[in-house]
């Protein structure tokens, strides 16, 4: 009988699996039923648990990557050596010594001509945001020059008090300037001989400019800047002139880009008592409002500023109010090797002119002139920059501009009705004409400092003028100039240190010839239809220089000359200047505590 083994075995499997479930289905369940344990303890933080080095966490990330173990060895090489060390110390660093910094100066110096020259200023700290500062000086020629007939002498006086404030997010600079000019109108076309007007006459013009200025910085706001200028002008003959300036920047960053907003507003009101042809009183108003626009960047290699400008013009010198647009375009680029960076800039302006600028560029400017604004559409500028050596840089670029409304100097006529003797009346005076003058021209300049703290620059400017106005045919008079300007121009600056404690400083300027255009006198004509004659102005060299000697830190000697060249006339006809002049002065410097 054959016993089936498979059988047998499935059965056993089977009998032991059904007496399994029946053991444990016979067991009961039990209830533990739902407990809760609260615990409470109170954490006391110990100092020694402050140093004590926190578990990193592992993070599973498929990005990161295991940092590999690098195995390497040093294996020596065998060298034959034949230095022999020198016996000695080691050298012993001395400290510099620090140069003391004082917060005020006093320097006086007397020349030839009876010249004087005092001036004083300090700067206070009166906490760590705040200063005050404050400048007075006074500079006079005070003996007359023998070959004129009228006084020569001249001084001027400035006072100047200054505030600043500067914090994490603003800085201000408010400042608050007084200074007089006084003069004499001696440049006489022709000598008076006449004795009665010789002993009336007071040629003496006193300029007074009074200037309130404050400026406004922030750096984590929209806008970015604002600044309020006022400057109020008189002078001895009743003249009242009050210019308001309100300036603002906004820009906003997108990126790298800034987009800019700069709204401003000029105001100008002018009186003169007289008009010189006229002798009425004449009143100007003027203002000019203006918006620019523009996208700027400066953060790579190609920089740019991109816009336009809106002026919108009203007042006196506008027949009806008109809005200009104006180009604004500022490219450079700097490429990554080599050192010329390439320029391109194109702008336009509308310039409020004033007496106040006119006296600045030209003192002998009669109180009774015609005032304009002046229009440029556009000037543009195309060069490069490059650095020659370490510290040398050297610029050149062409120059074109067109301009509306150009101020121009020519001499006033002499005045046959001034039975007051009024200074200004004899010849001796300029008026400003205006014509449309296109120009181009070239620009080269040469800058370079030096290790020890000295400077050196050399500019030099070409240029060609053509007037477009049509002259007056009722005027007898040569075809029409660009007056009183010079093609070629040079003005040359240098700060050398020559040893530890001698300094140099020199500074010179030259002008080339130019055309000058006076009126012809004669008896009963009348004065603006009386003809003119053109001169050549010869070519003239302003210069000067100073040196100086540090006797210690708070004594400093100096001796200066002017006119080195002995020029007998500058820029303007007829007006002689002092030969060659020669200062020594002393200067202090000490500390000044409030």
């Amino acid at each position: 009988m054959k016993i089936n083994i498979k059988l047998i075995k499935a059965s056993f499997w089977v009998g032991l699996l059904f007496s399994f479930s029946t053991v444990f289905g016979q067991e009961e369940e039990e209830d533990l039923g739902v407990q809760e344990v609260t615990v409470i303890k109170s954490y006391t933080p110990s100092l020694s648990e402050v140093f004590k080095i926190r578990e990193q966490p592992q993070v599973m990330d498929s990005i990161g990557r295991e940092k590999r173990k690098v195995t390497y060895s040093i294996s020596s090489v065998p060298v034959a050596s034949t230095f022999i060390p020198t016996k000695g110390s080691a050298k012993v660093l001395q400290k510099k010594k620090a140069t003391p910094k004082y917060n005020a100066t006093a320097s006086a110096a007397f020349g030839n001509f009876n010249n004087i020259l005092l001036d004083h200023a300090a700067l206070l700290n009166l906490d760590r945001r705040q200063q005050v500062s404050w400048l007075v000086r006074f500079n006079g020629l005070l003996k007359d020059l023998p070959e004129p007939i009228l006084a020569t002498n001249q001084n001027s006086t400035l006072i100047h008090l200054g505030y600043h404030y500067n914090s994490n997010t603003l800085s201000s600079h408010s400042q608050v300037s007084f200074r007089t000019h006084s003069q004499n109108f001696y440049g006489l076309q022709n000598p008076i001989i006449d004795p009665i007007i010789l002993e009336n006459l007071d040629p003496k013009q006193q300029l007074k400019y009074l200037s309130i200025q404050s400026h406004w910085q922030w750096f984590d706001t929209v806008l970015k800047d604002a600044d309020l200028t006022a400057h109020l002008t008189t002078d001895s003959f009743e003249t009242n002139e009050l210019e308001l300036v309100l300036n603002a920047k906004f820009q906003v960053s997108i990126g790298s880009i800034a987009i800019n907003a700069e709204p401003s507003l000029r105001y100008l009101n002018n009186k003169f008592a007289s008009d010189y042809y006229t002798t009425e009183a004449t009143e100007f108003a003027s203002g000019v409002s203006q918006m620019a626009l523009s996208a700027s960047s400066g953060a790579n290699r190609f920089k740019f500023k991109i816009g336009a400008t809106g002026a919108y013009g009203f007042g006196d010198d506008f027949e009806e109010a008109k809005l200009y647009v104006l180009p604004l375009l500022d490219l450079s680029y700097k490429p990554k090797k080599g050192n010329f960076t390439p320029f391109l800039k194109v702008s336009g302006a509308l310039n409020q002119n004033s007496f106040r600028a006119f006296t600045n560029r030209n003192p002998y400017t009669a109180p009774a002139i015609v005032l304009k604004n002046t229009e440029v559409p556009y000037t543009a500028e195309l060069g490069l920059r490059t650095k020659i050596v370490s510290g040398w840089e050297f610029a050149i670029n062409g120059h074109y501009q067109k301009a509306t409304n150009t101020p121009l100097f020519k001499s006033f006529v002499f005045d046959e009705r001034n039975t007051d003797y009024t200074a200004f009346r004899y010849a001796n005076t300029f008026e400003v004409v205006y014509e449309e003058i296109e120009q181009i021209g070239l620009d080269v300049s040469v800058l370079a400092a030096f290790k020890n703290g000295g400077s050196l620059s050399l500019e030099a400017h070409w240029r060609d003028y053509t007037v477009t106005d049509e002259a007056d045919p009722l005027i007898i008079s040569e075809p029409k100039e660009a007056w009183n300007l010079p093609e070629l121009q040079f003005e040359f600056k240098a700060n050398i240190k020559i040893a530890q404690k001698l300094f140099v400083q020199s500074n010179a300027t030259y002008w080339g010839v130019r055309k000058h255009s006076y009126r012809n006198y004669f008896i009963n004509q009348p004065l603006d239809r009386a003809s003119e004659t053109v001169v050549d102005l010869p070519s003239f060299v302003d210069a000067e220089i100073r040196i100086s000697y540090q006797l210690n830190d708070r004594w400093e000697f100096y001796v200066k000359s002017e006119n080195i060249f002995d020029a007998p006339q500058f820029r303007w006809a007829n007006y002689q200047v002092y030969g060659t002049r020669f200062l020594s002065g002393i200067r202090y410097n000490f500390d000044l505590n409030l």
